[in-house]
């Protein structure tokens, strides 16, 4: 202790050690017992070693943490409390380094004296020195156990062409025993002249340039067949450097060229499935995407050539730099997430400017051994279709801004005149209250109906225009005249789709006829206000009389009136029609109407009218003369032109996407399944004729190509169904959802049973829909939920349905809610989307598809369908359906 207190020369003498030496104070817990130590000092060895000045005082195992691991603070205790001194080695690992040291722990009074050695380059000598030992009695052993335990053919051959050594498996083939065979040449042990003579000059190289030769022979086996053999002859030199004799190993190698073969012909296959699929197509390979493989199509599609095959596509291509659709490229590849995106505006050079394409794209990522080598890529251009949509849409717009200047009341119809439907427009001549359905006893006054309905049925049934002049309801019960005129649109089977239509004010027009049979002086003066042409004729058919709207039109001056007169104002291509009708109406007694163009003095543009004329009779019966009209109808005629042009393109835009439609049907149930369907019977031929000799790697593989092809048919099948789901329309019928929910658990009996799973439901609602697309719309969301149940938990669903008015209408609010998996809210965005998949395909099968046909039918009945989740407990989805719906097909 005294040496303690003169710190400065005992701090001397402890950093003059050559080995490590501290001196240890002891700690006691609350029972008196020995738990650590506190350090006094240590010598500028440890200082060093554990790089830290401020070790005084800190206990022993803070600093030397990583003793926990090892028994040493437990000896240094043993040693405080008995007092016999412990020498021990110990391993020690600190951060990277792996350490050992002897340790001698010494009491003196109440501290304790601890010195440590590092004696791991002793240790490693020593391991080293016994490793080697053991490696040599190994040796022997070892190399005869490695020759004679492989398949492979292992030789020795002395300068003399002799064999020195052969392995037991080439002993095996010769059918010789060692004695029999070592020290004998090539032709002793039965090879023919042009192979042993092939050998010798073989092993003459390999003694003249000291390198190793490597070939490839074949020939015939007694009991194999012919056989392909790959051997290598090596130098065996003496402490000379010269060469003594030459060794050689022959590896059988014929299952692994013809499985080369076959792998190469599936590779061609492949190839050949690329260029022969109508898709535009390429093969991206490695981190710089390089073009691998493209087909014609593609090549069109872009307007290049072959000689971009082995070229980056940024470098064909550089004008995607930057572009959203590259930045999906480079996630496919980096990521692994499929992308299918329709209508992708993708700027690029084709011809030699920079133009706007659209394009239908689908982005697979290429994995082999687990890892992303590349991505293939299938771009349909699609621009046609959207630019002539946007027109559409264009048109559809100025057609709305028409409909608005038009003081006429725009509409439209369902094919059997059952619900009416307003456009934009004045509508101001019209009751416009509650039309829609039952319009008919609402729009067309009782003493019309009749005559109406009759006219309405001829229409149909001869697929013509309806017209009639009738009168209508107002808002203040007052009664109106209207003039309709309705158009039916045909589809390209001459099916009638819907009627266009329009109807004007003409109260003023008949109000006057009832004045003109009055009197006619008050006839003249009134006709003078009104807008419309009014003339008349006598029982000849000879022109007599027109009000002033005649001459401000026509710039005649007043009392030039007669069949010369408006002969000359028509359109020179309505004058033959025009005056037949006429003369025909006369000589007929019968009332007139057509439609011609007049010439307008003022701006000399020709405008449409309608004219009409009637007979008026006295008591007799005897036609004294003659009241007409004339409407300029020039704006409705406008709009009736461009409606027919409007509803034209449409009908050849849903034809061409139909066409479009059934084109991919065919596609996806034909030619894409037929290269599917040829690798799943080319790899069960494989299997026949391989059997027995695939190892468990190869087997594997196998499986794996068979789980490959199996989903790619569920996917194409997921497609087609989803492809043609807007192009079936299903007749609306009485629904009653638990009738669905009961049978979906009939259908689904033995995966419940498999799941312990149950479904909860009752008093759900009865609606109106489509039974078979609501069946799907409900087993899609089941069948997930028991699908996606935890594990060792069985499934739990629960079906709960209440009812809101929203705008008037009854609508169902269905929540289908579960206990499975979830999902994390951040994906609630993407779950609808189609081939979107939340979890790994590995361990849940699907297509990605069933969700999004979940959200087509639900907004093919006027709904909607949402989705909430946490992940681990549970998935909500939330459907909205009307009771009643407003067509009959949806």
């Amino acid at each position: 202790m005294e040496l303690i207190n003169n710190l400065d020369l005992f701090q001397t003498v402890f950093n003059s050690a050559p080995n490590g030496i501290a001196v240890l104070k002891s700690l006691y817990d609350n029972k008196g017992k020995i738990e650590d130590f506190s350090i006094l000092l240590f010598n500028t060895y440890i200082i060093n070693w554990i790089d830290d000045k401020e070790y005084k005082e800190k206990p022993f195992s803070k600093v030397f943490s990583k003793i926990n691991k090892t028994n040493i603070l437990e000896q240094f205790i043993e040693t405080a409390e008995t007092g016999v001194t412990a020498n021990f080695e110990q391993w020690y690992r600190e951060e990277a380094n792996k350490q050992c040291f002897r340790f001698t722990a010494v009491k003196q009074d109440d501290v304790l004296v601890v010195t440590m050695e590092d004696i791991t380059e002793k240790k490693h000598a020593e391991t080293a020195l016994h490793n080697a030992l053991l490696d040599a009695e190994k040796q022997k052993r070892l190399y005869n156990s490695i020759l004679n335990g492989t398949p492979d053919l292992a030789y020795v051959f002395s300068l003399d062409y002799k064999f020195t050594y052969a392995n037991k498996a080439l002993l095996t083939m010769w059918g010789k025993s060692e004695e029999d065979a070592i020290g004998r040449g090539l032709i002793e042990n039965g090879y023919e002249d042009w192979h042993a003579e092939m050998h010798e000059e073989e092993i003459d190289t390999v003694v003249a340039t000291k390198k190793p030769l490597r070939g490839t022979v074949s020939f015939p086996h007694a009991e194999l067949g012919r056989r392909i053999y790959d051997y290598i002859f090596v130098p065996v030199f003496n402490e000379n450097g010269e060469v003594e004799f030459v060794a050689g190993t022959t590896r059988d190698i014929t299952e692994s060229k013809q499985a080369q073969e076959k792998l190469q012909q599936s590779e061609n296959r492949f190839r050949k499935m690329i260029h022969q699929t109508p898709a535009p197509t390429l093969v991206l390979k490695g981190d710089d995407l390089i073009i691998e493989q493209i087909n014609k199509h593609m090549l069109q599609m872009i307007g290049r050539g072959e000689e971009i095959i082995g070229m980056r596509l940024i470098d064909v291509l550089p004008e995607l730099e930057g572009q959203y659709v590259w930045e999906q490229v480079l996630k496919v590849y980096n990521e692994g997430i499929p992308f299918d995106q329709s209508e992708v505006l993708v700027p690029h050079n084709r011809t030699g400017e920079l133009k706007n394409y659209y394009y239908n794209l689908a982005y697979r990522p290429l994995i082999e051994d687990g890892e992303i080598t590349g991505m293939i890529q299938v771009a349909v251009e699609v621009t046609q279709q959207v630019v002539a949509r946007q027109k559409m849409e264009e048109s559809e717009s100025r057609f709305r801004a028409l409909i608005n200047a038009s003081s006429d009341l725009v509409y439209r119809m369902d094919a059997d005149w059952m619900i009416m439907q307003d456009l934009e427009g004045d509508g101001s001549s019209t009751n416009q209250r509650e039309r829609g359905v039952n319009w008919l006893d609402k729009f067309i006054h009782s003493s019309d109906l009749q005559m109406a309905v009759h006219l309405i049925s001829k229409s149909i049934v001869e697929k013509s225009i309806f017209e009639m002049e009738h009168r209508v309801i107002n808002k203040d019960d007052s009664v109106s005249w209207v003039f309709s005129r309705v158009v039916p649109i045909l589809d390209d089977q001459e099916k009638i789709i819907e009627w266009f239509g329009a109807s004007s004010d003409i109260t003023s027009q008949k109000e006057l006829q009832n004045v003109i049979a009055e009197s006619g002086e008050r006839f003249r003066q009134l006709a003078d206000l009104v807008p419309q042409i009014i003339w008349t004729a006598n029982s000849e058919g000879f022109v007599d009389y027109y009000n002033s709207r005649w001459y401000e039109y026509t710039g005649y001056i007043e009392d030039e009136f007669g069949d010369p007169s408006w002969i000359s104002k028509l359109h020179a291509d309505d004058v033959y029609l025009v005056s037949k009708m006429w003369y025909e109406s006369v000589h007929a007694g019968v009332p007139y109407q057509t439609e011609f163009r007049l010439k307008n003095a003022n701006t000399g543009e020709y405008r449409w009218f309608l004219s009409k004329a009637l007979p008026i009779r006295d008591k007799e019966g005897i036609i004294t003369n003659w009241f007409g009209t004339c409407t300029d109808i020039h704006e409705q005629k406008s709009i009736t032109e461009k409606l027919e042009i409007l509803v034209t393109d449409r009908t050849k835009e849903l034809q061409r996407s139909n066409d479009d439609l059934q084109q991919f049907a065919h596609v996806a149930s034909h030619d894409l399944k037929e290269p599917v369907r040829k690798i799943k019977t080319f790899l069960s031929r494989l299997e026949d004729h391989m059997a027995g000799q695939f190892d468990e790697s190869s087997s594997k593989y196998i499986e794996r190509i068979h789980v490959a092809a199996d989903r790619m048919f569920n996917m194409i099948d997921g497609v087609l169904a989803y492809s043609k789901m807007n192009a079936d329309s299903q007749k609306t019928t009485v629904v009653d959802l638990n009738e669905v929910i009961k049978n979906i658990e009939t259908d689904l009996e033995i995966a419940l049973q498999n799941t312990n799973g149950t479904i909860y439901f009752e008093e759900l609602p009865i609606i109106e829909g489509a039974s078979v697309l609501l069946y799907q719309l409900f087993y899609n969301l089941i069948n997930n939920s028991i699908k996606f149940a935890k594990e060792d938990t069985p499934p739990e669903i629960s079906i709960t349905a209440t009812e809101q008015i929203e705008e008037g209408n009854r609508i169902a609010i269905i929540t289908v809610e579960d206990n499975g998996i979830g999902f994390d809210l951040d994906q609630t965005g993407r779950i609808f989307e189609t081939f979107t998949r939340l979890n790994s395909k590995d361990r849940y099968e699907g297509t990605g598809l069933g969700l999004s046909l979940c959200k087509k039918i639900a907004e093919r009945h006027g709904g909607s369908i949402t989705a909430t989740g946490i992940a681990n407990k549970g998935a909500i989805f939330i459907i909205t359906l009307p009771f009643e719906q407003k067509v009959k097909d949806i």
